[in-house]
């Protein structure tokens, strides 16, 4: 069965625009009925409101959504919005929802995955689907947690959900149930394998720096000192060059500051990318996911070319496993290479899609991005574009 992917984008109230997904969404899909349907959702359509909506729409379908901090598709890039996408053809998706995520990861994923199949006969193909709430802190434990309970050959794809920039409730949801502090898997069996594709642009500007103490999702210092005041130093003078200045920045204005210099940690040749998050009055940083004590990081920060093409490198990458077309892809992309891309944002999506073919695609602004192949020890990113491509 050829594979169709299709994406709509709607704006308004959440009732108004689940109306309008259905419509357009079962409108492209000329009939066909699909096995996976995603939607990513602005804090102005509540997830709460929106999924038992779209559950209810398309019953046969397994439906995944999260709340966001910005929404695209391939048609472009919005806010205050919510897009949706819908899969058909030979796939088969089953997943859950775990809560109490902060309390014990281990406890939220084997919630989430007892009703997975180890198998489903003739789909011989399996992908992980990964959708949770980073303000828990764990988001590098439970991304790890779900690769061992679904297995050691499974590829993890995902995003970390977003609340515009609040910092303060994000939210998850699978079937009509949608929830906060809580982690949704999936696992889609295919007759063909899809294609996960990770990259960052992100460079240090820092020397090497100490995390001498840490504790869960909170980093409080670095070189023995308050982690803001080390990082405002190390940023100075990268932030006066856009206009910025981290000795003068209102509390609403220190989030996205953060997500602009994040931590890099040594993996191999490469850095994986870590998000502070928020800034506490002691000068510690809530980060997205731990940093353990110890640790040796260097503050990052990019520029818009190595963004935009640092996404076509990932695009590339999906369809390199793919080992045929791309119907389309879902991507997951954080908030901070919006913030450092603006108005260039939209370059970087199209060259996703580009890259893939000229596909529809949809995708969100994340707090956190996850993609795990096998045998990988660690899964969880930021500052990365994730690309789950699906072959046509």
């Amino acid at each position: 069965m050829t594979t169709r992917l299709v994406t709509a984008h709607a704006q308004g109230d959440a009732a108004q625009a689940a109306a309008t997904l259905v419509d357009s969404l079962r409108s492209q899909l000329d009939g066909a009925s699909p096995a996976l349907v995603m939607f990513f959702a602005s804090t102005d359509q509540p997830v709460e409101e929106l999924a038992p909506a779209l559950t209810e729409a398309f019953a046969d379908a397994a439906v995944l959504g999260s709340s966001t901090a910005g929404e695209f598709t391939e048609r472009g890039d919005a806010k205050r919005s919510v897009v949706a996408v819908a899969v058909a053809g030979d796939f088969v998706v089953h997943g859950g929802l775990g809560t109490a995520l902060a309390a014990s990861a281990d406890d939220a994923v084997k919630a989430a995955v007892e009703g997975i199949p180890a198998s489903f006969e003739g789909y011989p193909h399996r992908t992980g689907l990964l959708l949770l709430d980073p303000l828990a802190g764990n988001g590098e434990e439970a991304t790890l947690i779900t690769a061992a309970y679904l297995g050691d050959d499974i590829r993890l794809a995902g995003g970390a959900a977003g609340d515009d920039l609040a910092m303060k409730r994000t939210v998850v949801s699978y079937g009509a149930r949608a929830e906060d502090d809580a982690i949704v898997a999936a696992v889609v069996f295919s007759k063909a394998p899809l294609g996960v594709g990770v990259c960052h642009g992100h460079r240090p500007i820092s020397e090497p720096l100490e995390v001498t103490r840490a504790e869960g999702g909170v980093v409080h210092e670095v070189e023995g000192r308050p982690a803001w005041e080390v990082w405002a130093e190390h940023t100075r003078e990268a932030a006066a060059a856009v206009g910025l200045d981290p000795d003068t920045l209102g509390e609403d204005e220190v989030g996205g500051f953060l997500l602009r210099y994040e931590a890099g940690l040594a993996s191999g040749d490469e850095y994986k990318i870590r998000a502070p998050l928020s800034r506490s009055p002691d000068g510690s940083l809530g980060m997205a996911c731990g940093i353990p004590q110890g640790a040796r990081i260097r503050i990052t920060e990019s520029v818009p070319e190595r963004q935009i093409e640092s996404a076509r490198t990932a695009a590339r990458r999906a369809r390199a496993q793919l080992g045929t077309d791309a119907a389309g892809a879902i991507v997951f992309d954080c908030i901070c290479r919006n913030l450092i891309l603006s108005e260039r944002f939209e370059q970087a999506v199209a060259g996703i899609s580009e890259e893939l073919g000229g596909v529809p695609l949809a995708g969100f602004e994340t707090y956190g991005e996850i993609a795990l192949d096998a045998g990988d020890l660690s899964g969880f990113h930021n500052t990365t574009t994730v690309v789950l491509a699906f072959p046509g």
